[in-house]
């Protein structure tokens, strides 16, 4: 089977569905993602101008940015980054191989990688819950209950953990219907762009 063959037909709607779904709840996480990098600038500034220009540095700036605002960047971004192709990829093997043979590829390490994203996703759901439930606080010298840290946990998990199971269905369905659910991640070096 071609790659043409793959790339002409279109996902079943009911999978097209589930693809806009989540991309939807990707698109409202990475909002919030930017909107914590942006705070996140903006306390770094303040913190750096009033420790060097008035000796009187921000006492919480620590304690918001390693809890809150850079767990929320990298979870929050985690599953967009999969749909962007952006992760880290060792595809040196994908050169020499056919289309068809990539879809296996991608779909053995995506099958392999689902159950081990639900797992980290139930753990972390889990230790979050218990956090709320005892209403425990957090011992970084905030008085804020400290399931309002790890929130970002089991969200970010979650979503990838939803990512990765379109994705696998996409190129199993695409394996076994010949029609393209999922293209193919781009190989390194022919994305495209400036030169």
């Amino acid at each position: 089977m071609s790659l043409a063959t793959f790339a002409a037909a279109s996902p079943p709607p009911a999978y097209a569905r589930l693809r806009r779904w989540i991309d939807a709840l990707d698109g409202v996480l990475v909002a919030i993602g930017s909107t914590m990098l942006f705070a996140l600038m903006c306390l770094v500034v303040a913190d750096v101008s009033r420790r060097y220009l008035f000796n009187a540095p921000i006492a919480w700036s620590y304690e918001v940015i390693n809890n809150y605002l850079l767990p929320g960047l990298f979870f929050f971004a985690v599953s967009h980054t999969l749909k962007a192709h952006s992760h880290v990829a060792v595809d040196i093997v994908h050169n020499y191989v056919s289309p068809r043979v990539r879809y296996a590829f991608e779909a053995i390490g995506t099958v392999l990688a689902l159950p081990a994203f639900a797992l980290c996703t139930w753990v972390a759901a889990g230790h979050t819950w218990t956090e709320f439930e005892t209403a425990a606080v957090s011992t970084t010298g905030l008085p804020v209950p400290s399931w309002t840290a790890s929130i970002a946990f089991p969200i970010g998990f979650g979503v990838l953990t939803l990512r990765l199971a379109l994705n696998a269905a996409g190129y199993v369905g695409t394996l076994v219907t010949g029609r393209a659910f999922r293209e193919l991640p781009p190989i390194s070096g022919t994305e495209g762009g400036p030169e």
